[in-house]
């Protein structure tokens, strides 16, 4: 036997002790929904778990929610993040957003480019690290 060969009758021997768990398949398949607002809360309630995150929101440019997990008015933390988007002075951001409890300097706001249209992710406490991802699933998400 040459080492060769050796190594490669290790290999398959290896992959004998690789199990499929059928579970895997099964979980990510029932966490789908051909509703757009869902599907979005879907991937938001996956991926929002970033330390120090307490809400994490997808608007248009106008600031209309599409979708968002966390707590408090999620549509009022929408509206602020495309106000943000526009807004770069923090005091004159306290002044726009006009929603009590919400601290321009916990708002984390990104714009994203999918096709010809625009989203704005804001979240609040902690950035959104999948943001970039999120933007391939919008593309999947929405109806073009």
């Amino acid at each position: 036997m040459t080492p060769r060969t050796r190594a490669v009758g290790h290999f398959f021997r290896s992959a004998r002790l690789i199990v499929h768990d059928p579970r895997m398949q099964s979980d990510r398949r029932a966490l789908r929904s051909m509703d757009p607002a869902e599907a979005i809360r879907l991937f938001l309630a996956c991926n929002a778990t970033d330390v120090g995150m307490r809400a994490a929101v997808v608007s248009d440019d106008d600031g209309t929610l599409m979708g968002g997990v966390g707590d408090g008015d999620l549509a009022a933390l929408a509206q602020a993040g495309s106000t943000a988007i526009n807004v770069r002075d923090k005091l004159e951001l306290k002044r726009s957003i006009g929603a009590p409890g919400l601290d321009p300097w916990d708002l984390h706001v990104v714009r994203l480019g999918v096709g010809a249209r625009a989203f704005v992710i804001t979240s609040l406490g902690a950035p959104l690290a999948a943001a970039g991802r999120l933007g391939a699933a919008l593309g999947r998400i929405l109806p073009r």
